[in-house]
């Protein structure tokens, strides 16, 4: 096909043959063998390069184990749930495949599929390792709820961005008073699953704005991201910082009572001249905090 839309065996300029009663486009024969000989070539080549690496033992790309959660009993690690369903339906692992197993610990279980029943899934350890993806620094997100929509996002950044904890909090422009504890957890689990962590982010219930002070006293440096502060971020109050606070408002921000409140206990800091989305707002201080913390 590219050599006829290239040219090569142009069909505008035919040649005709006459071989008893059929007339035979020669352009066209040449381009059929062109291509035919171009599939057997590149046909040949992969099959070469295919068992060059298979029989040198290397791989090009090697997929990332498969990852659950469940819970440790009599030295198995027992699925239920919606991971049973997601490794039997969904993915459709069968027995004797290797998966990585979690427990909420500080440790990756590298497991065999023993046995898969109608309500749950026996694994059995073959080996555990240190979970590279722990955080290196105690975080905390102080959230001011905001809308549903908002918030699924910034759980999911939060995770991945390393925080160890979060804390929704309601204030005056908070719509939203309740959250679906249920429906966390799995946003949690997923997303833990997705950046490879191994120990799950606690999370609370909501409390209020004015609860917050009195729970700052345990951090090394409280952040409060706030829109109207001039002072732009400075790495270097980072520094030997261990644990760490971010606080956050929703899309409708802190009546000026309640910024003075925690401007009295907090580094107050602005993200730039632009106003951000509350999940962007997150996004972008975690991922400042994260980054040149090494965490």
């Amino acid at each position: 096909i590219h050599s006829l839309k290239c040219g090569i065996y142009p069909l505008s300029l035919p040649t005709y043959s006459s071989c008893g009663n059929k007339t035979t486009n020669i352009f066209f024969i040449k381009a059929v063998y062109h291509i035919i000989s171009n599939i057997t070539s590149s046909l040949i080549f992969h099959l070469i390069f295919f068992f060059t690496f298979y029989f040198l033992n290397l791989k090009c790309y090697t997929p990332r184990m498969k990852r659950f959660f469940g819970r440790k009993f009599n030295g198995k690690i027992i699925l239920e749930g919606a991971e049973l369903l997601h490794l039997k339906k969904v993915l459709r692992i069968t027995e004797g495949e290797e998966v990585i197993a979690c427990i909420d610990d500080e440790y990756d279980y590298l497991c065999v599929v023993e046995k898969i029943n109608k309500n749950d899934c026996l694994l059995s350890i073959k080996e555990k390792n240190i979970c590279p993806a722990l955080p290196q620094r105690e975080i905390t997100l102080f959230q001011m709820l905001p809308k549903k929509e908002y918030f699924d996002n910034i759980i999911a950044k939060s995770v991945e961005l390393g925080v160890n904890k979060i804390i929704p909090f309601t204030s005056k422009y908070t719509m939203i008073k309740e959250i679906k504890k249920e429906r966390v957890a799995t946003q949690i689990i997923t997303a833990c699953k997705q950046c490879e962590r191994s120990k799950l982010v606690d999370f609370s219930s909501p409390i209020k704005i004015e609860q917050i002070p009195s729970l700052l006293k345990e951090y090394d440096l409280v952040l409060f991201a706030y829109e109207n502060e001039e002072q732009p971020f400075s790495p270097s109050i980072l520094s030997n910082k261990q644990k760490i606070a971010v606080i956050v408002g929703n899309e409708g921000g802190f009546s000026e009572e309640e910024a003075t409140l925690l401007k009295k206990h907090s580094t107050c800091i602005s993200l730039g001249k632009r106003i951000l989305r509350c999940d962007t707002a997150v996004v972008a201080t975690l991922s400042l905090v994260s980054i040149l913390t090494n965490n």
